[in-house]
Parts: structure tokens; sequence; C-alpha cells
């Protein structure tokens, strides 16, 4: 690293007086057209200290030279200016010209004249800005020395004042400047540059730091956490970067780095000096710098001031580099995540000759893994699948975790096959002390590496795949194919018209009576939701519930039906039997489910017990809450039907711990009884069950005489299905009384 030099304070590049003493010395200009004034004056004043500074005198013998003289001294403090010289106002044309011209507010101008009266005190004063103004008869030793002494005073103080302005100005532009950075890295060197820059010094240095910075240097980037790492160096001291100072570091710098850690303080020696820094979050910083600090007290404040900078800048690029890892990289598994994957695909397609491949891997049952393991173990199981990625595509790839137990790799010229894909992620691997295999689904994307390149839609392509995949061969793998993206829109469009029908009620209800077998009598309904698009005319219900049920809907759509059938009772009163209403799996599990329903039961003022309820088997074996709405359900009053009996997962036990009054049989029994006896048997068996608890049976899907006369054998109590009755509006139930 090359030394750090940078210079951010403006000084005038007028030279000096070449002596050194003349540094340390109050600089006095005396401009007099009278040689004797000179000489008296200087011999007055000779070997004076004024605030323990030697007094040094410099000559002018006309306005003109005085003009020039005080263009070559910038630093001096005093003059002593003759109104009268080559003209009868050169003094007060000079006092003007050093005001307006040369800027020079800070020196003290002591007017003499040796024409007493010859002009107003107050006005000279007030208009050329004279701090002193005397005749040359009074300027006896004791008060030259007086009124010397009183204007060095007021210069030193105006001086101090200008300095410290320019301090702070400085030390609010390096500070600014620090805080562009943003990394640890970056900001130390920058701190070493500064600090240079304040103090007028060219000088080599270091800057360590408590703790390893995040994506810091490859030297560093080993380091634990406690150590004190020297995070910037200049070329003198570089081969102290990336180490611990702590760390048998030999030299002044590490051990005044050392001391100042130790006492929390600055250390400031002759040659070489150590600043401490401590940030907020306790972070702890040195700062090691060679060259004499000779601070004043305003130096002192500057230092005190800048080092706080320091201090906050700091804490501010540790953040800066936490945010900005944060921004590209998961946490917990140290992959991409979604962002980062975007950000370095180009990295990736950089190396691609003919094509970019993404595969995007699920793990699957990932959730009961966590639920019967716990979090931790599910974090040790994601971490232990990125180092199975690592291992299948080595170091060719890029790996990001998108969310949950969802991973994505981006390969140049893949030559993987799919299923040899699912077999290398699937293999065992130890967790711990135990062996763990664990399987996953896949979905996959590819683009040509000639083409224009969109890291967004590659991932959504893949996730299309993986949905795909996920739905109809969990376990295998699956590429994109257009199509799927087209089912997608098609998908998207029937969502956001349904949920416009539902706000336009477009929907509506038809009514699928159910016959009595024993009489032939209409003994109730089942409301069924249809769709009347206003374009695209009536909707299939095979066409929309899908995607209700996919996008979550399905509450909605229930609560509306609900409210539909009671205004159906509650219009029509000539619709004497009972309507039943199918409650989804995820209505019946909703936390809202009950009161929703209350409140439409309130609003509707219905007679409720011309409304009867139908639940699906397979919404009783997700959860406690669904025994409780069903529970509930039934203080309400309303008759409960466990519909698709048979279907699902049909335990026997539902039919003695759940409020059920009516049994409904699925289809898929009744289209088989004629025809496989061992279908017969079942139906028969399910029969005499619910007969023996005293339960209402209905069979549904009846479609031909043969299954109606095999039934009616077998006692059933009631039948639905296209034989009797297809679904019919309202008003064609009211016409035919039904």
């Amino acid at each position: 690293m090359s030394d750090f030099i940078l210079n951010l304070i403006d000084d005038d590049e007028s030279e000096s007086i070449d002596n050194t003493e003349s540094e340390h010395s109050w600089l006095i200009a005396i401009v007099d057209d009278e040689e004797s004034v000179h000489d008296v004056t200087k011999l007055a004043l000779a070997n004076t200290k004024i605030q323990g500074r030697n007094v040094k005198f410099i000559s002018a013998y006309s306005g003109e030279e005085g003009y020039k003289l005080l263009e070559e001294h910038p630093d001096c403090a005093v003059v002593l200016l003759d109104v009268v010289m080559e003209s009868s106002d050169a003094g007060l044309v000079l006092a003007q010209r050093i005001r307006h011209e040369m800027k020079r507010t800070n020196l003290q101008i002591i007017l003499r004249t040796g024409q007493p009266g010859y002009a107003p005190e107050e006005e000279i004063i007030t208009q050329y800005e004279i701090n002193d103004y005397k005749t040359k008869s009074e300027l006896t030793r004791d008060k030259l020395f007086t009124s010397i002494a009183t204007a060095i005073r007021s210069f030193s103080h105006l001086q101090a004042l200008e300095d410290s302005k320019s301090g702070l100005k400085n030390v609010i532009h390096a500070s600014a400047s620090l805080m562009k950075e943003r990394s640890i890295h970056e900001f130390a060197s920058g701190v070493l540059q500064q600090m240079n820059a304040l103090f007028n010094l060219t000088s080599q240095g270091i800057f360590c730091v408590s703790q390893r910075p995040l994506n810091g240097p490859f030297a560093i980037e080993k380091s634990t956490n406690d150590s004190f790492l020297v995070v910037a160096a200049t070329s003198q001291y570089d081969e102290l970067f990336g180490k611990d100072i702590y760390e048998e570091l030999s030299g002044v710098a590490p051990q005044l780095a050392q001391q100042a850690l130790e006492k929390k303080h600055h250390i400031l020696e002759d040659k070489i000096s150590a600043l401490y820094l401590a940030t907020p979050s306790n972070w702890q910083g040195v700062v090691v710098i060679e060259g004499t600090l000779d601070l004043s007290d305003i130096d002192e404040e500057l230092l005190k001031v800048f080092c706080l900078n320091i201090a906050i800048g700091l804490e501010n690029a540790k953040f800066f580099t936490h945010l900005n890892r944060s921004a590209y990289y998961d946490s917990l598994t140290d992959a991409y995540n979604r962002e980062g994957l975007i950000h370095f695909a180009r990295e990736v397609r950089s190396k691609a000759k003919s094509s970019l491949s993404l595969y995007i891997i699920d793990i699957d049952y990932f959730h009961d893994i966590v639920d019967s393991l716990g979090f931790e173990f599910g974090n040790d199981v994601l971490i232990s699948m990125v180092s199975v990625l690592k291992r299948v595509f080595y170091k060719n790839a890029s790996i990001a975790r998108l969310h949950s137990d969802v991973f994505a790799v981006l390969i140049a010229d893949s030559t993987w096959q799919l299923k040899q894909l699912i077999v290398e992620c699937s293999r065992p691997f130890v967790l711990g002390s135990s062996s763990m295999r664990l399987g996953v689904t896949l979905g996959e994307a590819n683009c040509n590496a000639d083409d224009d390149f969109d890291a967004d839609m590659l991932i959504r392509h893949a996730k299309m795949a993986l949905k795909v995949a996920k739905e109809s061969k969990r376990g295998m793998a699956q590429s994109f194919e257009p199509k799927f993206e087209e089912e997608t829109i098609h998908r998207l469009g029937i969502l956001a018209e349904f949920r416009k029908a539902l706000a336009y009620n477009e929907l509506f209800l038809m009514l699928q009576p159910k016959t009595s077998m024993k009489t032939g009598d209409v003994v109730g309904y089942e409301a069924l939701i249809r769709w009347q698009h206003p374009q695209k005319g009536l909707v299939p219900p095979n066409a929309f519930i899908p995607v209700v049920e996919q996008a979550g809907l399905y509450f909605e759509l229930d609560m509306y039906v609900f409210r539909s059938a009671l205004n159906i009772v509650k219009d029509y009163p000539q619709i004497t039997k009972p309507i039943s209403v199918n409650i989804s799996a995820n209505s019946l599990h909703h936390h809202d489910f009950i009161d929703e329903l209350k409140k439409i039961i309130k609003e509707e003022s219905a007679d409720l017990s011309r409304i009867e309820l139908e639940i699906t088997e397979n919404s009783l074996v997700r959860s406690d809450m669904a025994i409780l709405h069903l529970n509930s359900l039934k203080e309400l009053g309303f008759v409960l039907c466990l519909d698709d009996f048979g279907a699902g997962y049909s335990s026997l036990a539902y039919l003695l711990k759940l409020p059920l009054d009516v049994i409904k049989i699925d289809r898929a029994f009744i289209s088989y009884i004629t025809e496989d006896r061992s279908a017969l048997a079942l139906l028969k068996g399910m029969l005499q069950i619910c007969n023996d608890l005293s339960k209402k049976v209905v069979v549904e899907g009846v479609e031909t005489q043969e299954q109606v006369d095999l039934l009616t054998q077998y006692d059933v109590d009631i039948a639905q299905g296209f034989f009797y009755f297809k679904p019919m509006p309202v008003l064609e139930i009211i016409d035919k009384a039904l």
C-alpha cells in the first residue's frame, strides 16, 4: 500500500519569514515615511515578549510598499500605520485596501498620525475599520506596549476563532468523506488519510478494530471475532495488515495500540500517537500514527470531535457492511438469497458457452421435520442441504436459498439429467451422529447463453415447473414447458374475474333435489354454486373452483354461498324443504369461521331450520379446530351432514365422536356397485353401520335404473343424482312445486 498524503486544509501559498525564529514570534509591520519612527519603535520594544512570544518588526516607507509588504507576510499580526506619507491620505487608503482587497479582517491596524485633530477619530475608526488610533506624541514606550499587547491579544483571539472554524470545517469535510465508505477496510484507510490532512502530517500508521469485518479482505477473513485486527495500514506497516496486534507483533505501533486499548484513552507521545475509539455497540478501535501532534487547546477539541466522528463512522461502516451482506446473502446458510442470486447471475452467465440452467429444489415435507424435531434441527438440515448442493455442483454454480426450504442453483452449460440430480440430492448425509436422507422435488428452467438474460424470468419458470412437480409427482423433477406459463396466466385471469364476480354478484345458486327412495318425494336440496359471466356466459364449476381453492378464496366463496342460501330461504317461503350448504375444509379451519357465520345469520335474519351444512370428510383430519367448530355449529342448531364418506380417510371414529346427523356416501361407491361385488359389499357394510348408529343416509351419484333397483333392496333412505334431478334454478323448483 502506498503512503497516505492528502491535504484538505486550505493554506495560503505565500512564503513566511525565512528564519525559524519568526515562526514563533509576533510579526509587526511599521509603515511610516519617517525612518526615525521605525528606529524608535524597534528600540522601545526590543527584547519584548508578549504572551510568551518575541516581537519581530518588518518595515515599509510608503503606502504602496506597505501593501506589498503585507502581501508577502500574511501572518502579520499588527500594523503601525502612518496616515500621511506619499499623500495626505496614503495610510487611510492602505487601511481600506487591507480590509477590502486583501480581506485581512484579523490584522490589527493601529493608526498613527503626527497631526492631532487631522481627522475625527470616531469617523476614521468606523469608516476604515481601525482597531486603534493614536497620535505619535501619545505613543510613549508604555503606551506603545499597551497598544501592541492589546492588539496582539485581539489578533490571537480572532485567529484562534478562525482556526477553530477552519478546523471544524475540515473535520466535517473529513467525516463526510469517511461516511461515504461502505466497508470497514475502506473506512479505516480513509481515517489514516484524513488524520494526515487534518493535522498537517505525512505519516505512516495503522488502524485496528476489535472484530473481524463481514466480507472483509481475504487476509483477515479467517480471524476470530474477538481479535484486534489491523484493517488498514500504510506501506511501512504493510506486514501488519490482517493480523491481530496481540499475536506476537513487535514494534512500537502494536505496543502503543495495546496500551491505548488497555487504558481506553489516547496516548500522545513525541514521535507517535495512539487514538482510542469506542462505538455504541462496543466495537473498539485504535488509530496509531507517526508524527508529533503538537496540539493547542483548539486542536485538542478538534481531535475529540474527529475521534467522535470516527467512532460514529466506524459504527456506520459496520452496519453498512452488515446490510450490504444481508442484501445478498442468507444469514443462516451463508448461501445467496434471491437478490444475491439475481445480482451475481451475470458472473455465471459470463462463463456460459451454450446454455444456462436454473434448478429449484424443494425439501419434501420439511414442515414435518420442524414439527417433529424443532426449528434448531430444521436449521441444521437447511445448512446441511447447502453442503449437499455444494458437493453435487462443486464450484461451478451459484447456490441460493430462496425461502424456507426452497433452494436454487444456477449453472452454466449443465450436463445433469434430472433423474440423476434427484438421486444425487437425495443421497444420505451425516447430521450430528446420525445419517439422514432427504426427499426433494425439483423444477428446472433453461435458456440459451446468447438470449437476452433475465434471471427473474428463469426463476419464475423454474418455480412453475416445481409447482407442477409438487402437484403431480412429488419426489421427482419437472422441466419448464411454455404451457405452464399459459396455464398460470389463465388461472390468474380467472382469479381476477372471480374476485370481480364476488363483488358484482355474478355468482348464483342452483338447487339439486334429494329424493326419498321409498316415496319418490323431494325431501331437500343441495345448493350448488354457478357463475354467470357477463361475456363468457355460464362458467362450469370445474373451471373456477380449483383456482379458488389454490388461491385460498374458498372461505369467501363459502360465506357467499351461505348468505345466498339464507336469502333463498327468506325470499322464497314456498321452498319448505331444507337446503344443504357445503362447507370446505379451508372454511372449517378458518379462525373467524363461526364469528362470520353468526354475523351473516344476524344480518339476514333467516330461518335456520331450513338450512343444513355438509362437511367434507377430509376437512376433519387437519386439526382440532375443525372438531371445535363442528360442535359450535351443532350448538347453533344446524343439521350436520358428513359429505363424501368413504372417499377419503373414512375413519369410523367420526361416526362415534362427532355430532353428525346425516352420512352422505360418496358417488365413487355407487359407480361400481353394479359391476364390482367388493364395492357392493363395502356399501352394504356402511349402510348397516349407519343404520345401527341411527344416522340418516344419503347416497349421491345415482344415475341409472339398475343402481336405483339395487339401492332400493338395501333400504337406502335418500338418493341424489341425475337419475332423479339435475341441478335446477330456484324458480324452476318453485314452478314444478318440488
